[in-house]
């Protein structure tokens, strides 16, 4: 059973705005996604976390362990860039990070419009500049073992 929670409510954002800058690591592979084309994001676990439709110029990310995931495509540029090899990328994007206050398994609304599930352990995320000066405002989750793979604390300056 998953404890419902408004992921933009008041004290979320606020530790978010408190929380550690963190900038992804390591390369995926992406694609244009085609007009309606259906991911079920599915974690290595093999616990599905959300379901999502594809839109004019979104993109399909699969990330190394597997897992995949849709993006627009003004996010994917902002968040990683090509590299010399055809159909992989760099991540390139920071977040800031908290661990699940609620200590249960979560649901948020997502803001592509679907449910997104997280653990107990998940990390609650929010897109920011490298500095962390500016947040996204859209609040997501992380699985726990996926973000220890692919975000490392910033250096604070």
């Amino acid at each position: 059973m998953y404890r419902k929670i408004d992921r933009k409510a008041a004290e979320i954002l606020a530790a978010l705005a408190n929380a550690p800058v963190f900038k992804k690591q390591g390369q995926v592979k992406a694609h244009l996604a085609v007009v309606g084309e259906e991911v079920t994001t599915t974690l290595g676990s093999g616990k599905k976390e959300t379901e999502n439709k594809a839109n004019e110029g979104d993109y399909i990310v699969t990330n190394p362990s597997g897992e995949q995931y849709i993006i627009s495509g003004k996010k994917f540029t902002a968040r990683y860039e090509a590299t010399a090899e055809d159909g992989v990328y760099a991540a390139k994007g920071s977040c800031r990070a908290i661990v699940n206050p609620f200590g249960e398994p979560i649901e948020i609304m997502a803001s592509w419009g679907s449910p997104q599930t997280g653990e107990a352990d998940c990390m609650i995320a929010d897109v920011c500049t490298d500095d962390g000066s500016s947040q996204d405002g859209e609040p997501y989750l992380i699985d726990a073992a996926a973000f220890a793979e692919t975000y490392k604390q910033a250096v604070a300056v």
